[in-house]
This record gives C-alpha cells, sequence and structure tokens, in this order.
C-alpha cells in the first residue's frame, strides 16, 4: 500500500535515509513538516518512500522533483520504487514535468528510471559533493502533461 506519510512513520523513514548516498536530513524534516509530499509505502511496516518537492515558484512553476525515493534493500525488486513514482505522477497534477537526479555513475539508478520513462535531459557536473570530491549527476525527466 503507498500512502501520505504520518508522523509516526518518521523514524522508519529516517532508517531509510541512511541507504542514500546522499542523504538530506533537513529536508526530510522539512517534509515531516509539510513541505512537499512524502509517501511511504507500506508491507508489514513502511519498505520505502518518495519524497516529490514543487520547483521554485518563478523558475520553476510546472516542475515537481523527486527528491528522494529509497526501498529497503529486503523489499527491492518487489515493485514498491515503480508504485511510489507512480504514486507521485499521480499527485502531480499541474505539474508538466517529474524531474530526478541521479548520479551519472549509479547505472541500476538510471536503469529504473528509464524503464519508468524518464528520459535523460542534461549531465550536471560536480552535482554530488563526496569527501573526496564530486561526482557527476544526471537529470532524468518525464513529461507529466
Amino acid at each position: 500500500m503507498i500512502r501520505a506519510a504520518r508522523p509516526a512513520d518518521q523514524a522508519a523513514v529516517e532508517a531509510l535515509q541512511s541507504h542514500l548516498d546522499a542523504p538530506a536530513p533537513d529536508l526530510l524534516d522539512a517534509a515531516f513538516a509539510g513541505v512537499g509530499d512524502l509517501l511511504v509505502a507500506v508491507d508489514d511496516g513502511v519498505v520505502g518512500y518518495a519524497l516529490a518537492v514543487p520547483g521554485d515558484p518563478e523558475a520553476d512553476p510546472s516542475v515537481v522533483y523527486l527528491a528522494e525515493l529509497v526501498v529497503s534493500p529486503e523489499a527491492r525488486r518487489q515493485g514498491w520504487g515503480s508504485a511510489l513514482v507512480e504514486a507521485v505522477r499521480e499527485r502531480a497534477d499541474g505539474y508538466d514535468e517529474l524531474r530526478v537526479t541521479a548520479r551519472a555513475d549509479a547505472d541500476a539508478a538510471l536503469a529504473f528510471y528509464r524503464a519508468r520513462g524518464f528520459r535523460e535531459a542534461a549531465t550536471l557536473p560536480g552535482e554530488f559533493e563526496r569527501d573526496a570530491g564530486a561526482d557527476d549527476g544526471v537529470l532524468l525527466v518525464d513529461d507529466l502533461a
């Protein structure tokens, strides 16, 4: 089942966030405070989540960003990621594009998004900062209109 996150889900979602290469705890805190659209996948507990946030109202008013998508390692390849992406699409009424950024070397993530209709729109040099430098990113876009 996919549903809106509840305050009681916060600890489980925070634990899932640790699976991201570049977690943004402040963004997740903002989501639980009502910023964006935070959805959870539930199957005998929270097994994944998606966080969608609107683009800048002046620069990107027709864009929504899939800021974070995580499925627990134990629940992967069971359709939860696809279900979360589809739920974000369904809730993105009024937006023309759904965008997500992935590391350029994250072959599995890139293949996942491509298989769900996203297209590569741009390479983003140095998008993901790391202790030893930065990794390039890829902006992927799904046309919603």
